[in-house]
């Protein structure tokens, strides 16, 4: 029965019957949404743009008007300047006064420069064709400067050319009065209105206008071309120029397409929106209801297989722990068979060297007692003074045998857990006293150029041991080629740097062979002949290196043996340079 319910919410027509409320839902947001877009994002987002296109003309309006000051105050003060320097020009002589008035037209760039009579009759002027100019007599041009003012007077001559002037008086000799002009055009101004996005006008008190950002609207009136008042897609900008008597206006149009357009984006963004939720929602609803279902028929087969893992793991989980358990008692007893094996190594080579170190210590014990004879006889002879230096002798040679048992006790004791310093030199003279026997019976020299200054750190009775069982191995490779003939030589030299120490242990032996290199150190593996050794001196030599944190490694010798390299961290506090050798 589960499985018919199954395969029955699974049907397109039960689907539809148990969401239908849901999509009619989701259809009348999306109508409510769409409404409510266009009531609420299209009226602010014509205030706002509204807004930004007023904002938009004031701006462009107050730039206009600068560019215009700018343009003609660089000739305001020139009419009143230049009026100075007329003393000296006949005006009376066209030809002297053209030629000043060209050069002034040059110099300062006007379109013209003029000379008018005290009645404002035009005299004399910079282009000579002087006709397109209209009577100027009853302009604020002439008016003016007889008031002693600045005189400013808007020219319209045609279409293409619009002029502005300035105007003062010029005096010559007290008596003869005359009026200096100078004529701006204003075609650069037009330019610059033309090129803008923005509708600008500029007309005086009579509603004519003079300067526009269309050339056909200039000399007509406002009302002619003032299309923008009532049309709802511009919004103005105004503002009056008093020192010139115009009234500007800039229409900046409004940008409806754009808002319609981010209406129609937003709304459909907001419709997909709702139908997306509505179907994840349905989807997940269909799920959930799914879910149900077949959680119910495998509730049961879930719950036996539960409590059947249950018991497999708990078996799993007990033998692990058992294994754990066994893992680290091997674990501990590899550490501690390790330690017994070092120190079962170090007691061998003791062993090995207990015969041959009977003659060091029989040697002592005979002088001795030859001393002590003599002593005996002395004193029964009465003679006092060579006692005292047999006595001596005795001492001497008593020092030396507690030297050697001292050195022997320590190499046997096993090493502590902690690190200290050590003496490199000492523990390289310690071991080749220890191995003194073995060279007694051969001919090897021993050429130990390590500076007495050299501290690594480390536990001093393994140091001692990593080196007493690398010279006893080149002891024996040398003593395994001695038919052979040849050089007899041990060389012990170290260099270091700031952090660390290296030993280098050379001999001139056969080597050790190429395919051994790799398994030089692992245990029982040995170069030497059967009953010779059990191959665990270097295995021990490297976990004891290990354990110090340094490296062992060996290469070909110069002396055409073995290389070992036995790398110890250095003392901290110690200075130390490349080559630490001593010759």
């Amino acid at each position: 029965m589960a499985t018919d319910a199954i395969r029955q919410i699974d049907s397109r027509q039960q689907y539809w019957q148990r969401n239908k409320g849901l999509w009619v839902i989701a259809f009348c947001l999306c109508v409510l949404t769409i409404l409510s877009l266009h009531q609420v994002l299209y009226q602010r987002g014509f205030q706002r743009i509204l807004n930004s296109a007023a904002e938009q003309a004031r701006q462009e309006l107050v730039l206009q008007i600068e560019i215009l000051e700018s343009h003609l105050e660089k000739y305001r003060l020139l009419p009143v300047l230049m009026a100075r320097h007329g003393e000296k020009i006949d005006i009376q002589r066209t030809d002297v006064s053209t030629t000043w008035l060209k050069q002034l037209a040059y110099v300062t760039g006007a379109h013209d420069v003029l000379i008018l009579s005290d009645g404002g009759d035009l005299l004399h002027s910079a282009r000579h064709d002087v006709r397109h100019y209209p009577q100027l007599s009853a302009t604020n041009l002439v008016i003016a400067p007889k008031e002693a003012r600045l005189g400013r007077q808007y020219l319209y001559l045609d279409a293409e050319t619009q002029l502005y002037g300035f105007s003062s008086t010029l005096t010559r000799n007290t008596t003869e009065r005359y009026i200096l002009v100078f004529m701006v055009d204003l075609a650069q101004v037009f330019e610059s209105w033309s090129l803008s996005g923005t509708a600008i006008l500029a007309f005086d008190d009579g509603g004519a206008i003079a300067l526009a950002s269309e050339r056909n609207w200039i000399g007509r009136t406002r009302t002619d071309v003032d299309r923008f008042g009532q049309n709802p897609d511009y919004v103005m900008a105004a503002t009056d120029l008093e020192t010139m008597g115009w009234h500007i206006l800039a229409y900046q149009p409004i940008e409806r397409i754009f808002l319609v357009r981010q209406m129609w984006y937003a709304s459909a963004l907001a419709v997909l929106s709702i139908v997306i939720f509505f179907t994840l929602f349905i989807r997940r609803r269909e799920l959930q209801v799914k879910a149900v279902l077949r959680d119910r028929l495998y509730a049961a087969e879930l719950e036996r297989q539960i409590n059947f893992r249950t018991a497999e793991l708990q078996s799993a989980n007990e033998n692990l722990t058992e294994e754990v358990s066994e893992r680290r008692r091997a674990e501990q007893q590899l550490k501690a068979t390790q330690k017994e094996l070092i120190h079962s190594a170090k007691l061998a080579t003791i062993g090995q060297m207990s015969t041959t170190l009977s003659h060091e210590y029989n040697q002592p014990l005979a002088a001795m007692r030859t001393y002590a004879d003599n002593a005996l006889q002395f004193i029964q002879r009465g003679r006092t003074e060579p006692v005292e230096e047999n006595l001596q002798r005795i001492i001497a040679q008593t020092d030396r045998l507690g030297d050697l048992s001292k050195t022997l006790m320590s190499f046997a004791r096993k090493p502590d857990d902690e690190f200290d310093q050590v003496n490199l030199s000492a523990c390289i003279s310690e071991a080749i006293m220890l191995i003194q026997p073995r060279l007694s019976k051969s001919d090897i020299q021993i050429d130990n150029q390590v500076a007495a200054n050299t501290l690594v750190t480390g536990r001093t009775v393994q140091v001692s041991q990593i080196l007493v069982n690398l010279l006893i191995n080149a002891i024996d490779a040398i003593r395994s080629r001695s038919g052979m003939g040849g050089e007899q030589r041990i060389r012990i030299r170290s260099q270091s740097d700031t952090k660390s120490v290296c030993i280098q242990i050379e001999d001139s032996g056969p080597g050790i062979e190429h395919d051994k290199l790799d398994t030089i150190f692992d245990p029982f593996v040995t170069t030497k002949g059967n009953g010779q050794g059990l191959g665990l001196g270097l295995s021990v030599v490297k976990d004891i290196v290990r354990d110090h944190h340094g490296q062992l490694t060996v290469t070909r010798s110069d002396l055409g043996g073995a290389n070992f390299q036995i790398t110890l961290p250095r003392w901290p506090g110690t200075q130390g340079d490349a080559n630490d050798t001593q010759s």
